[in-house]
């Protein structure tokens, strides 16, 4: 058996090696400060949250930073399965500080936080979005070449969570363009292996970026851009096929889909020229129903007239009721916009206890909707203590989710051919956490006001 004394000579020159192996490591890696933290932040956690950054800077200074990246991103694993949502963003801030280069880590974290930190009906805690596009912003900042990143913050979160296409447009372009960019890199440079492995990579990016893209621009009603873009992907799937890239089957699978998508946009545009006059008469309607204390009902009317039959080749069609529309609702304090946070830090991690946000959506049948919404299941994340709220129902023929294509074979890709006589909101701002107007957007709204009073009182009350 080994005495004390050994125990303890083993253990200072373990901890003695520890500086030797720091210096090799400075000499290793002479890139090393491409991929350190940010020590101005770790500076200002240190004198907020009680020295944890000072282990992680150990870390780096001996070389096992990324290693230890790992293991604590294992460790935020287990806290997502385990429900303790409130321990993984410090833990996301701390694993990025070590690694900034780990890009699951910025995917995932960011997905987790607009995603699946929910209530007890699966509805995600919309709090945590400003979190989520900070995150992401700041993985483009430490990977600017990567451009699968710009391709996950322009579809994971402003095209589907947020429906913020503006934005979407906005990243979807800067990712094209680092494609290009890295393309004519590698061209410039023809005996560089790391460049061409890079262009290589960012070529099979066509897919999420270069479809992405497409469908963006006909989200915001821009069908000449799309169909320029659809092409434009063709001829990028077809020049992958001829350098070999991306295995036969998966690129040839996508120039057959972008091939499909061409032709069905040049009738689509073809018709919809003509369809969209005279505006029909949506006839929107909404009410809310208090049915107990932060407990409602949203139900209304819906006239969602779209194509009961439509032959693209002919233009022949059939005008009638359609089910799948959607109406998008939205529960929220009365004065709450959304931030925008600039710096995903540790200081910023914190949710308000007091902000209560909720949306949701309701399926549209045979032209009415209904939904119940039960708010009291889950008091940490709809704390109900402002003093006023707004209830906003809305139907936004721009949202794929929300729109089914044979209805906007009606009313066009704005809504340009849908009209109402008591809600049409043409102002181009769709409600929720979008940052700015939609040119030319028609928007079906109604919004209701309600007090502290209204949202906790027994007993059935109806808002008209």
């Amino acid at each position: 058996m080994m005495s004390n004394s050994k125990r303890q000579l083993i253990l200072v020159l373990a901890l003695l090696l520890f500086i030797p192996i720091g210096f090799l490591q400075v000499n290793m890696d002479p890139t090393r400060h491409k991929y350190e933290p940010d020590y101005g932040n770790v500076k200002s956690a240190v004198e907020n949250k009680g020295g944890l950054p000072i282990e992680m800077a150990l870390g780096a200074f001996t070389g096992f930073r990324e290693a230890v990246a790992g293991l604590l991103w294992v460790r935020t694993d287990e806290f997502f399965h385990n429900g303790d949502y409130e321990a993984i963003t410090p833990m996301i801030r701390i694993i990025t500080w070590l690694d900034p280069h780990f890009i699951d880590v910025y995917e995932t974290g960011a997905w987790h936080m607009d995603y699946n930190f929910t209530d007890a009906d699966q509805r995600s805690d919309r709090r945590y979005i400003p979190l989520a596009l900070s995150l992401m912003r700041e993985g483009i900042k430490n990977n600017p070449d990567l451009p699968e990143l710009y391709s996950d913050l322009a579809f994971t979160h402003y095209y589907r969570k947020i429906s913020d296409f503006n934005m979407s447009r906005e990243y979807y372009e800067r990712g094209m363009k680092k494609i290009i960019e890295i393309e004519a890199d590698a061209k410039a440079n023809p005996n560089d292996a790391n460049k061409k492995a890079a262009a290589q990579q960012a070529a099979l990016q066509i897919t999420t970026l270069g479809h992405g893209l497409a469908h963006t621009y006909e989200a915001l009603g821009m069908p000449d851009e799309a169909l320029k873009q659809w092409e434009y992907c063709y001829k990028a799937h077809m020049d992958n096929l001829a350098a070999g890239f991306g295995g036969q089957f998966g690129e040839s699978s996508s120039a057959q889909n972008v091939q499909k998508q061409i032709q069905e946009m040049t009738m689509r545009r073809k018709w919809r020229a003509t369809m969209t006059q005279p505006p029909v008469d949506y006839k929107f309607d909404a009410q809310l129903v208090r049915v107990a204390p932060k407990v409602f009902e949203m139900r209304g009317k819906l006239n969602s007239i779209g194509a009961k039959k439509f032959v693209l080749e002919t233009g022949a069609h059939e005008w009638g009721l359609i089910d799948g529309t959607r109406i998008e609702i939205r529960f929220q304090d009365a004065d709450y916009k959304t931030p925008e946070i600039n710096n995903f830090s540790l200081n910023s991690l914190s949710l308000n206890p007091n902000l209560t946000i909720m949306q949701d959506s309701a399926s549209v049948r045979d032209g009415k909707f209904s939904r119940k919404i039960d708010m009291s299941k889950d008091p940490e994340m709809y704390s109900f203590t402002a003093p006023k709220y707004t209830v906003t129902m809305w139907f936004n023929p721009s949202n794929h989710s929300d729109t089914p294509p044979q209805v906007q074979d009606r009313i066009g890709w704005r809504g340009e051919g849908m009209t109402d006589s008591r809600y049409l909101d043409t102002s181009g701002i769709v409600p929720g956490d979008t940052s700015g107007p939609q040119p030319g957007l028609r928007l079906l709204k109604k919004t209701f006001t309600l007090t502290h009073e209204d949202v906790m009182g027994q007993g059935q009350k109806v808002f008209e």
